[in-house]
C-alpha cells in the first residue's frame, strides 16, 4: 500500500503527516525486532490470539530499511509482502493489508475497491477525525494522538455489503513509543450491542533485541 506514492506535499492532511511523513523509525536502533500482539473477537468469526514481529534491518546504501514481517503463526500464518522505507513505520500497512484481504473473503468484493476507500479516507476531512490517545508501556502512559477513519460510510458502494459499511479504523501513536505506532485497530458494530460484529487490535509490546 503505497500511499506516499499517490499524494504530493500540498495534498498532505493532517492523517498523511502522522502517518506518511513523520519519522517513525528515528527512534529505532536498527537492526531491531519489534512485537506487537493480535487480538481478535466478536460473533462474526471465531476468536483469537496471535503475534506479529516486524523485521528492521540496517539501512542500505541508498537509506531504505527493507522490512520484513512475520505475520502470525501457524495456521493463521499470513503473507504480508517486505517493502522498503526511509523513515515511516510500515505496520499500519501491513495491517491494514491484513484486512484488505479479510475484507474482500468476507465480502467477496475488490481488494482494489477496500485499498482506494482506506487511502481516500486518509485525505477527505469528513472521512477522519483525529483526537487524544495515550500509550501504556511498562505501566507508563505517553500522550499521544488517535486517528479515527471511516471510509465506507455514505459510499453507494458499500450497500452490497451493509453489515460493513460502519466499519472503523483507528491509529494511535506516541513518540516515546518505539516505532512510534503504539496501536490499530478495526471495529464493526452488530445488533447486538453488547458485542461487536467484529473488533481486531494490534498492539506494541516491545522490541525482541
Amino acid at each position: 500500500m503505497a500511499i506516499s506514492d499517490e499524494i504530493t506535499e500540498k495534498d498532505l492532511t493532517e492523517v498523511h503527516r502522522l502517518l506518511v511523513s513523520k519519522d517513525h523509525l528515528s527512534n529505532i536502533d536498527a537492526p531491531a525486532k519489534i512485537k506487537y500482539i493480535f487480538r481478535k473477537k466478536g460473533t462474526l468469526e471465531p476468536e483469537f490470539n496471535d503475534r506479529v514481529v516486524m523485521i528492521i534491518p540496517e539501512k542500505d546504501d541508498k537509506g531504505f530499511y527493507d522490512i520484513k514481517f512475520d505475520f502470525f503463526s501457524g495456521y493463521n500464518k499470513e503473507d504480508i509482502k517486505s517493502a522498503k522505507y526511509k523513515k515511516n513505520n510500515p505496520i499500519f500497512h501491513a495491517f491494514w493489508e491484513h484486512d484488505i484481504q479479510l475484507m474482500t473473503r468476507l465480502t467477496e468484493g475488490s481488494w482494489i475497491y477496500f485499498r482506494k476507500r482506506i487511502t481516500w479516507a486518509m485525505s477527505d476531512p469528513y472521512k477522519f477525525k483525529i483526537g487524544p490517545g495515550s500509550c501504556f508501556v511498562n505501566e507508563k502512559e505517553f500522550k499521544g494522538k488517535k486517528i479515527e477513519l471511516f471510509p465506507y460510510e455514505q459510499d453507494a458502494d458499500s450497500t452490497k455489503f451493509d453489515k460493513f459499511a460502519k466499519k472503523r479504523y483507528f491509529i494511535t501513536l506516541c513518540d516515546e513509543i518505539p516505532g512510534m505506532i503504539y496501536e490499530m485497530s478495526t471495529y464493526v458494530p452488530s445488533d447486538n450491542k453488547s458485542k461487536p460484529l467484529m473488533e481486531e487490535t494490534l498492539t506494541f509490546e516491545k522490541i525482541l533485541n
